[in-house]
């Protein structure tokens, strides 16, 4: 069969828009089903436009969204379908919403879908019955909607004879600078917000050092970013694959997602655990990714979280002092949040010397109980799917108005991501590095800087970074790196939140929770 599979892109203006990087489902779909002798082609949004030519020919189109997705996924989905072209829908959204899904497509994998992925592709190139394929649902012969029983979880034994997801399957996959990489499924943890859990579950299963370090060494990537929601569940597990990774001499840079409580010996031994994070650094760990969430203790009480104050402050100082930066994650509206809360985190982050910060709205999601909680007490505000994305508040505060907690979501991130600030930060990375830099790049930029001018002035900044990388030679580039990376990533997060300001979307947002009572 020939399959397209498309992952769209989140509608607006988010903080995601320079991380060309697809999700792995469907890579790991696309590899499965190769494997079996079907034709298939990858479209992730965020690295190529979608081809509609492409999936109108298509024998069948798979489409895998998230809640802040699934908008685009069903447009496309109705299109196609209206063309006579089978979908077949997937992905955490329409595993909890799966009636809603098949008004616009004929089949939904839902959960862990690959399995039933390649099943539902050779019953209907075989003209075989669906009733018997576990985790689908589909349009019956009157159109009633029919739910077949949910299939397993992937097993130890099953996860660990998966392929690596087949990158080059991806439309434009040549444009990923960084290389996404997944170790294990399921997280042991029970945050009240997220989803991971509902989808993948708490038992977590893992591939071995050698299977990852082996798709390591074949990624043609000059960074890493290892997807696990949790990249250190199993601390011995991680120091296995790290000691791997600098044995073969596999050590590009990577990042991460980790708890703050990664840098503690043991919960039971609450100090730094020095070796360990001397080997993250070796390894060429870069940056983490940590969830700190809240800025109280009883604040991560209220989610689950599992997490105190006093361990983020003692993450934040072992990270730094080992070389490894560290992007700080929080949620604004929690139950215990009043209208200081939000400010009150920028300045908490910046006090901690927190390289980066993320700050979202809390949102529910279907699937977590966040949402059954919230939609129990009638607090949800709005059913426009592509609104849960993190930026736009959808859900009443206990203790504040919907509008205080965008307004103040939004000073939150300005007060963090300052002019002056970042301005000190690229002066100070500069300085640091400008003897080398000056001299290794006055040959290969004096005849671009017209050209760099030009675009700065046009505010065309999305052009000056491939420009600078075709011109620089590799070891200037990376010493600009290391010069820039940080107030270049401050720069990116300050005009994407101007720009997110600026665009009819928001506008529209910020006048209806005006409007709330």
């Amino acid at each position: 069969m020939r399959i397209v599979l498309v992952e769209p892109r989140p509608a607006g203006h988010n903080v995601y828009d320079l991380a060309l990087l697809p999700r792995l489902g469907l890579p790991l779909m696309g590899r499965l089903l190769t494997q079996a002798g079907h034709d298939v082609i990858i479209y992730g949004e965020v690295l190529a436009p979608i081809d509609l030519g492409e999936c109108l020919s298509a024998d069948l189109v798979g489409i895998s969204s998230t809640t802040a997705t699934q908008p685009s996924a069903y447009h496309l989905a109705d299109v196609l379908g209206a063309s006579g072209v089978p979908v077949v829908l997937g992905g955490p959204h329409v595993s909890f919403r799966t009636e809603e899904a098949l008004a616009h497509a004929p089949y939904v994998v839902r959960g862990e879908g690959h399995a039933t992925m390649l099943e539902l592709v050779s019953h209907l190139e075989n003209g075989r019955p669906l009733e018997g394929i576990r985790g689908l649902a589909f349009r019956g012969k009157n159109g009633e909607p029919v739910s077949n029983p949910a299939r397993p979880a992937t097993s130890q034994a099953e996860f660990a004879q998966l392929p690596p997801p087949d990158l080059s399957l991806i439309a434009g996959h040549e444009r990923m600078p960084t290389k996404p990489i997944m170790t294990q499924w399921g997280c042991p943890f029970d945050c009240e917000f997220c989803s991971v859990t509902a989808v993948f579950g708490r038992h977590v299963r893992y591939r071995s050092a050698a299977q990852v370090v082996s798709e390591l060494a074949s990624l043609d990537a000059e960074r890493v970013f290892f997807y696990d929601d949790n990249f250190v569940v199993n601390k011995g597990r991680t120091r296995e694959l790290l000691n791997a990774m600098v044995n073969k001499g596999v050590t590009l840079p990577w990042f991460a997602q980790v708890r703050a409580d990664v840098v503690l010996r043991s919960l039971s031994r609450p100090e730094v655990d020095q070796e360990f994070l001397s080997l993250m650094r070796a390894s060429g760990a870069t940056m983490v990714m940590i969830g700190f969430e809240a800025i109280s203790d009883e604040g991560l009480a209220a989610i689950g979280k599992r997490l105190n104050v006093a361990t983020a402050k003692m993450a934040v100082r072992a990270l730094h002092d080992n070389g490894i930066a560290v992007h700080g994650m929080f949620v604004a509206g929690l139950d215990t949040d009043d209208a200081t809360t939000a400010p009150a985190t920028a300045d908490f982050a910046r006090r901690l010397g927190i390289d980066t910060f993320q700050l979202m709205a809390e949102t529910p999601l279907p699937g977590t109980r966040l949402w059954d909680r919230l939609s129990a007490e009638g607090r949800i505000l709005s059913d426009d799917w592509s609104l849960f994305d993190g930026h736009q508040v959808v859900m009443r505060p206990a203790r504040m108005s919907p509008l205080d907690l965008q307004l103040g979501v939004l000073e939150a991130m300005k007060r963090f991501y300052s002019w002056p600030r970042i301005a000190r930060s690229g002066l100070a990375g500069a300085l640091s590095h400008l003897p080398d830099l000056l001299a290794a790049s006055r040959p290969a930029l004096i005849g671009r800087l017209p050209t760099l001018a030009k675009l700065a002035r046009a505010k065309r900044w999305t052009e000056i970074a491939p420009l600078l990388r075709a011109t620089l030679p590799d070891k200037v580039r990376a010493r600009a790196t290391a010069a820039l990376w940080l107030p270049a990533l401050r720069f990116y997060a300050r005009r994407q939140l101007s720009t997110w300001k600026e665009t009819e979307r928001a506008r529209a947002h910020l006048e209806l929770l005006a409007s709330l009572r």
